[in-house]
């Protein structure tokens, strides 16, 4: 069966693109700057989930963990990447220049004594957000010691990296979180604002299957010593989810009243069929309230699996919409379900597409005040040549419709360095780093090959016409301070 990675709200997203129009063609303007007046268009934002600004000299910011690929190297790797599927975490400040890599990793592993290559510890995943209230962003991460090296198996703890005048610390301090049934921690699969007080929450989901329960939420603000203002358990209604990797728990303020709501999704795993998928189950919908937590509310009909999307506004109409899995109402297409006042709209609407991404995140990329759409597309006779597509989205009468614009493949001409066909574009941030008013796309892929020499960092401008091909920047093991220079 596929993994299914947590959403988190806000991740931001990379893309790739080759320099065409939708028609494939050469787009013939892909060097076009931002328009004028287009840093004024921006909309305000509520503090806590502001863009990520380490060091808020109001020029937006990005971390990513660095991962690779220990068994498709030649040679001797470097000792932080040498455990594989986790990494340091490296740091990306915005400027009047944009987006730049500190140089200088964020936690990036201890060897133990006689470890030879083996690292101690790495990252799993990475979470911007001001815990703190402070008005610098902080970074909650997912760490990870393996407990044997010939067995998949790590201890984990949740650990809280703090903004300042200076950007991140360099010495995280332990959040306390809920311990499941499973030997590890979880990752927070949810950031939002769950009670409507203007602060970040942190919802700590516990694996496998508790009574009554899904996890709890940690109220910010955060102290410096970690330790949330308040916690409080996220009961359901009925019977209880087992969570485990085949869920999706993604944060969405549905009915747009201020407070974050979550949306869980649960999938199964079916043992007899490692390709087809397992077994769906229907959706379940958490509202955020003020005063009594979250509380379980009546779900859209149908059974889905964990792939759904939610929290952008496809159709124009001031409340985040959900994208599902499975066959369109029309072809060429996904099902969606509207958001409005009172939750879920009835019936299913349809997401027009030209072609059917995956990990889809949407920003305003052209400076015109319209957010465009950025994904991953897998071509090829298996779908595992990754290309990153931008489109174009515009509501209709029955939904919404996106339309491909741009593209940009691993081998692209315009593109420096080089990367694996199958890791291009792997994650994905839009950010407006040199906050000219159009966002730029920060893009990883895995680090594999000869000494790790495929792979590593995107970084392309936005433009009137779209993703820049000028200029694009590439950024390394040496360039992310991995190497000894």
């Amino acid at each position: 069966m596929r993994s299914i990675r947590a959403a988190v709200l806000g991740a931001a997203l990379m893309l790739t693109v080759s320099s065409c129009g939708a028609d494939g063609g050469d787009s013939g303007n892909a060097g076009a700057g931002c328009p004028s007046g287009a840093a004024d268009s921006r909309k305000p934002s509520k503090s806590w989930d502001r863009p990520a600004d380490f060091d808020n000299d109001g020029y937006p910011d990005a971390v990513d963990v660095v991962v690779a690929e220990p068994d498709t190297v030649e040679g001797t790797p470097p000792a932080v990447l040498s455990q594989g599927g986790i990494g340091p975490l490296v740091v990306f400040m915005g400027g009047k220049k944009g987006l730049r890599p500190t140089g200088r990793p964020l936690a990036d592993g201890v060897l133990p004594p006689g470890s030879g290559s083996k690292w101690k510890e790495g990252f799993a995943y990475a979470y911007p957000a001001d815990l703190d209230a402070d008005g610098y962003t902080d970074v909650l991460a997912e760490q990870r010691i393996p407990k044997n090296e010939y067995v998949d198996k790590y201890t984990g703890s949740m650990v809280l990296f703090r903004g300042g005048p200076s950007g991140l610390s360099t010495e995280p301090v332990a959040v306390p979180y809920p311990a499941g049934s499973a030997h590890t921690q979880s990752a927070p699969t949810a950031i939002g604002d769950f009670n409507g007080d203007d602060r970040a929450d942190v919802l700590g989901p516990i694996a496998g299957k508790t009574p009554d329960s899904v996890g709890q939420i940690l109220y910010g603000p955060f102290g410096s010593d970690g330790r949330p203002a308040s916690t409080r358990s996220v009961s359901v209604r009925g019977a209880t989810p087992d969570l485990s990797y085949y869920s999706s728990l993604q944060p969405a303020d549905i009915d747009a009243d201020g407070r974050t709501d979550l949306l869980l999704a649960t999938e199964t795993d079916d043992p007899e069929d490692d390709n087809e998928g397992g077994t769906y189950h229907p959706l379940r919908w958490f509202r955020g309230t003020a005063e009594d937590g979250m509380v379980e509310a009546e779900p859209p009909p149908g059974k889905y699996s964990a792939n759904i999307e939610t929290g952008t506004d496809y159709d124009a109409d001031g409340y985040p919409d959900t994208l599902l899995p499975g066959p369109s109402p029309k072809r060429g297409g996904r099902p969606m379900l509207r958001g409005g006042p009172d939750g879920f709209r009835a019936g299913i609407r349809s997401l027009h597409l030209d072609h059917i991404g995956t990990s889809m995140v949407t920003g305003d990329i052209t400076g015109d005040g319209r957010a465009e759409a950025v994904s991953t597309l897998g071509t090829g006779k298996y779908a595992t040549t990754q290309k990153l597509m931008v489109s174009e989205i515009k509501a209709t009468k029955d939904g919404a419709r996106m339309r491909s614009v741009q593209r940009i493949s691993h081998n692209d001409e315009h593109l420096p360095g080089a990367a694996a066909r199958t890791e291009f574009g792997g994650t994905l941030q839009l950010l407006d780093g040199e906050r000219d008013g159009c966002s730029d796309l920060l893009t990883g892929a895995t680090f594999t090959g000869s000494a790790y020499q495929r792979g590593g960092f995107w970084v392309f401008r936005g433009g009137a016409a779209g993703l820049r091909t000028d200029g694009i920047r590439h950024y390394g093991l040496r360039e992310l301070g991995l190497l000894k220079k």
